[in-house]
């Protein structure tokens, strides 16, 4: 089977480049006819280049072009990835300055919180309009979205279409890397049951290897600082981690990665639930870490991007695409994204295990049948399903269910364009309610009068 895959953003210098090299490398997938679309025409061109310099130097059939026109671009899909961004950096701004001027700093400002809602509502009447025209050509198609606030997004094209529908994010990649630290495992090794939503993950209990349970064994770790301090790690952390060092060795160590996940790590000890997300990503979910009097986090180590980090990685995007453009061979290093590891189950029937995003089928029993949850799933040949039944127990499980009212709610939202319910989502979201009353009511008016030429449907 040749797979017809069409990429919505496609000009992306994040996305493109590492979907291309990694259906590359995937050899069901190497020789995949790859479209792509996007609103800026030069970008698009560019990648498509990139594309064929790629399938030339592997010597593969893989076919890439691009395509201007939306419906052309769907039709006669198998997959459509969607990796965009509306509004780009001008929109993202106000999602993280407008709220700092109240005293609200978002780690990240892309997922929850008042950048993640806005966000979703300049987000969500357009990929609905992208499901809607791949009801017309490409009904069979599966929608994978990478686009963030990725579980809202999800939940939209759920609700209101009947396309099938995935979302993927590798956030629980990098917490099985954190974990293969520890364990001197592989990455692959690492088997989660996992309940929760997207930057939210919640590991609810893990086998590691040959059916060992790795919650007794990260317990033993976590209660011997001592030998942790001493026993050195498979890798060192890369530079772009930010990592502290706090062990007196002159090697990383075991202790090093506990205490550069402290979040991560405090919460697991005390409520016996593993986040698998990075902290930066967690306290948006959990605000009481982000705080005056912990210096909004500085106390528990979390990196704030703001909009310097944000343009720094779109700067850091930029040279790598110019790196895999002047190189003489395509790198066989996989990008840690999911996008083709979850196709290549479909495409090749072998079945791949891998966190998914996909409604809730009583998978999570703390959330709603059809609530969009990030699970373990099996991609093969008859689509993607969850894998696990689990319960989020505690005080996790709480904050589970909080965050899940306010992501339904940031759906009603972006498709009736409501400013009350806005107003609403604001109150119920754990970041914002961080403010009173009145300075919520301010900020949330503040916001949706700076992006408002990105929220059409709020203008009546």
């Amino acid at each position: 089977m040749t797979a017809n895959i069409t990429v919505v953003g496609g000009g992306s210098y994040h996305w493109a480049p590492r979907l291309l090299a990694d259906f590359a490398n995937t050899p069901s997938l190497s020789d995949a006819h790859v479209v792509l679309h996007d609103l800026d025409a030069e970008r698009m061109h560019v990648m498509r280049e990139l594309g064929e310099a790629i399938a030339a130097r592997r010597g593969i059939g893989m076919t890439v072009e691009a395509e201007a026109g939306r419906r052309r671009a769907l039709t006669g899909a198998d997959f459509v990835i969607t990796a965009f961004s509306v509004g780009g950096f001008d929109s993202m701004q106000h999602d993280i300055e407008i709220p700092q001027r109240h005293g609200i700093r978002q780690p990240i400002g892309d997922s929850v919180g008042p950048g993640g809602i806005m966000r979703a509502l300049r987000s969500i009447p357009v990929l609905l309009d992208i499901a809607r025209d791949l009801e017309a050509v490409a009904p069979r198609a599966w929608l994978v979205n990478v686009t963030n606030p990725l579980t809202a997004l999800c939940r939209s094209v759920t609700r209101e279409t009947n396309v099938q529908t995935v979302g993927l994010c590798n956030e629980w990649v990098g917490c099985s890397w954190i974990l293969s630290l520890l364990f001197d495992s592989g990455m692959n090794e690492v088997d989660p049951i996992l309940g929760g939503v997207n930057h939210y993950p919640l590991a609810t209990s893990l086998r590691v290897g040959d059916d060992e349970d790795g919650f007794v064994r990260l317990h033993a770790l976590l209660n011997d600082p001592e030998r942790m301090a001493t026993e050195p790690i498979w890798m060192d952390p890369p530079e772009r981690a930010g990592w502290v060092k706090v062990s007196p060795t002159d090697y990383w160590t075991k202790l090093d990665v506990i205490e550069n996940n402290r979040v991560r790590f405090e919460l697991f000890r005390r409520f016996g639930v593993l986040v698998g997300s990075g902290d930066h990503h967690s306290v948006e979910f959990m605000p009481s870490f982000v705080v005056a009097n912990n210096d909004y986090g500085a106390d528990w180590r979390v990196h704030h991007y703001g909009m310097p980090g944000h343009r720094r990685d779109a700067a850091e995007d930029v040279e790598y695409y110019e790196e895999m453009r002047d190189a003489s061979e395509v790198t066989r290093i996989p990008s840690g994204e999911l996008v083709a590891q979850l196709l290549d189950g479909m495409v090749s029937g072998r079945p791949q295990r891998l966190p998914v995003n996909l409604p809730n089928e009583g998978n999570v029993t703390n959330l709603d049948a059809g609530a969009v949850v990030e699970i373990m799933g099996v991609s093969d040949d008859a689509g993607v399903r969850g894998r696990d039944k689990t319960t989020v127990p505690g005080i996790l499980g709480e904050f589970l269910r909080r965050i899940n009212v306010v992501q339904e709610w940031t759906v009603e939202a972006a498709i009736a364009g409501d400013r009350e319910l806005v107003l609403e989502t604001m109150l119920a979201d754990p970041i914002a309610a961080q403010l009173p009353y009145e300075e919520i009511v301010e900020m949330t008016g503040e916001m949706l009068s700076a992006t408002a030429r990105w929220l059409p449907q709020f203008d009546a």
